[in-house]
This record gives structure tokens, C-alpha cells and sequence, in this order.
């Protein structure tokens, strides 16, 4: 349970990554990015204003057998998301899609209510019907493409991002064709791509292996779940490659017998920054809404990284410049729509 002093602690992190000056930066937000645009499941916003942004997070579904009526899970939601507002956290990008459940009205509704900005996504994860694998990548660039410029289903919600998954550390071909698939609309729209990775397996260096073959520029890739890794050889390499790495299941090391623990992780996010890769680092919670087993693990939720990682990394003598890096300016620049290559 938190206590009131951790309560505070978080929340006045958050509010130092968001407001504190920070002199010179540590990863300047760039022309292109300042100026640029990120669709949000309320309209476009300029990147300069998400501030701290949560950017692994799955709040756009309602689960299943959980609350008896709709109405009764979308008050949860909007609990939960205005408590990441009040803590100071500016935009939650959601990575929930369609074949986990992606409601993006009703994450519309939660965005409305809660008055926080929430970006939906495209893509596919790993539990698509048999018959999504057989789909030809064309087949798959029109339908992440449409949902781009056009919106998903007949909401008129636009995606903002792309999110793909592959499960190991070796591709199937369904696994590769998704990849590329990803590559071409990310090129084409100017959207950028979030990853789910095996970092146990060195999953991201296959990834990376299939977009780079497609001329997709890395810092146009953020791979997910990199702090299940503690091969620092495995995380400095892809960074150094300019891949930003989702640091946001540093909550598993609480798990009993878990490796890394969560202390190897937070470690590991400091070597990176001491080696000068900060601004190839996010932070995020992979929350879950309806989750019953990962709320037992992570109580805070979306507010894991305000409450316990950005303190715990402060105490270990990151500075607040190299956290406003992290939260606000490097979601800024990564997720700014840019001009199709």
C-alpha cells in the first residue's frame, strides 16, 4: 500500500519532470518535432504540449466479466486515468489493439472525462484470429493506413501510432510479414511503431533486423519491455543503433524469483543514462485495465513510474533534467508525426 509520503514523493516527481526548468537539455526537442502533430483519440495535439507521457499503457478496453454494466467500468477507467493526471502525467498512449480488446471509444470517453490525452493505435499483437496470419502485407498496410488517415472502424478515431508483437527471439514468416507490413506504414504515414519484445530472448535484435532491411529509420521504433533484459551489451547496442527502449515492466522485478529484479533494472536504466543513452530511454507501466493479476503485482498501476521509478532513480543521482528527458522530451520528439519518407 502507499503511503501519503510515497503518494507525495511520486507526485511531486512528476511534477518536477513536467514544469522544473531545465536549462540546457539533455535531448533537445527538435524544429520538426516542436512543430509537429500527434493524433489523439480527441484530435490532433501539438507534440509540444503531451507532456508526461506514459507510453506503453492499455486503458482503451473494457474487460471482459469484470464490471457489470459498462457504465461501471468506464467510472473505473476514468478513476484510474484521473489519478494519473493529478499526479501530473499529461498523455497515456495506449497500445491496445484490436486483437487485445481496443476500444477506442470508449477510451474517448475516458480521455473526455478524465481530461487527460490518450493516443490509440493500429497494428496487431499476437492473438489475431488464425486467419490474420495468411493476410498479405499489402492486405495489412491498407488496413493500419485507413485507421491512420481515416480512423478505426466508423468512429473516426485516428490511430496515432502502430504497435506490432513477435513472440521470440526467431521470426515466423506471419511474425515477419507484420514487421514490414509496420515498416512501410510507418514510412508512408509518418507514424512511428511501438514493439512488443521478448528482451529475455534478444527478441528486439530481430525486430530491428526486418525494419532496418525495410529503410525504416530506428528512431522511429520504440521497443517494448527492454528492462526484462539485464544483458547491457543487448540494450546499449540497440540504443546506440537509435532505438528508444520501453523501460516499463520495472514492476515484474517485484515478482518473487524474478530476473532481473527490480533493482537490476533501475541499475541498468542508470548505466544507460550515465553512458549518455538517455535520450533513447522511455518510461511506462504496460497497466492493464481489468488486470486482475497484475493489479496484485503493481498496486499503483499507471502511476508505478511517478510513484517508485523516477524517486528510486533521483535517489540513485539521475537528475531531474535526465527525467524530463525521458517523461516529456523524448515522447515528444518520437511520437510527432513527420513527413513521409
Amino acid at each position: 500500500m502507499t503511503t501519503r509520503r510515497e503518494f507525495l514523493l511520486g507526485s511531486a516527481c512528476a511534477a518536477v519532470a513536467v514544469a522544473a526548468p531545465t536549462g540546457r537539455s539533455i535531448a533537445a526537442t527538435d524544429g520538426a518535432a516542436a512543430r509537429g502533430t500527434v493524433e489523439t483519440v480527441l484530435g490532433p495535439v501539438r507534440a509540444s504540449e503531451l507532456g508526461y507521457t506514459l507510453t506503453h499503457e492499455h486503458i482503451c478496453k473494457v474487460p471482459d466479466g469484470m464490471f457489470r454494466t459498462r457504465t461501471d467500468a468506464l467510472a473505473e477507467a476514468v478513476r484510474r486515468a484521473t489519478a494519473a493526471r493529478l499526479a501530473g502525467v499529461g498523455t497515456i498512449v495506449d497500445v491496445t489493439p484490436f486483437d487485445v480488446g481496443r476500444d477506442v471509444s470508449f477510451g474517448a470517453a475516458v480521455s473526455r472525462r478524465a481530461g487527460i490525452r490518450i493516443v490509440a493505435c493500429t497494428g496487431q499483437h499476437m492473438f489475431a484470429p488464425d486467419e490474420y496470419a495468411e493476410r498479405s502485407i499489402g492486405e495489412m498496410v491498407d488496413v493500419f493506413t485507413k485507421e491512420i488517415e481515416i480512423g478505426i472502424g466508423d468512429t473516426g478515431i485516428r490511430a496515432g501510432i502502430i504497435k506490432v508483437a513477435t513472440r521470440g527471439g526467431k521470426l515466423a514468416t506471419h511474425e515477419e510479414n507484420l514487421l514490414r507490413a509496420a515498416a512501410r506504414t510507418s514510412r508512408t504515414t509518418g507514424v512511428p511503431i511501438e514493439t512488443h519484445t521478448n528482451a529475455r530472448l534478444r527478441g528486439g535484435e530481430a525486430q530491428v533486423a526486418i525494419l532496418e532491411s525495410e529503410g525504416l529509420d530506428p528512431s522511429r521504433v520504440s521497443l517494448g519491455h527492454c528492462d526484462d533484459s539485464s544483458e547491457y551489451d543487448y540494450l546499449q547496442g540497440l540504443a546506440g543503433r537509435g532505438y528508444t527502449l520501453g523501460m516499463d515492466h520495472i514492476f515484474y522485478g517485484a515478482k518473487p524469483g524474478a530476473r532481473p529484479t527490480t533493482a537490476q533494472r533501475l541499475e541498468i536504466v542508470k548505466r544507460l543514462i550515465d553512458a549518455g543513452m538517455g535520450q533513447r530511454l522511455f518510461f511506462s507501466n504496460d497497466w492493464t485495465f481489468g488486470d486482475r493479476e497484475r493489479d496484485q503485482l503493481n498496486p499503483d498501476g499507471m502511476l508505478y513510474s511517478v510513484r517508485r521509478t523516477v524517486p528510486a532513480l533521483l535517489t540513485m543521482g539521475v537528475t531531474a533534467d535526465h527525467i524530463r528527458a525521458i517523461t516529456v522530451e523524448n515522447p515528444a520528439r518520437f511520437f510527432a508525426r513527420r513527413a513521409a519518407a
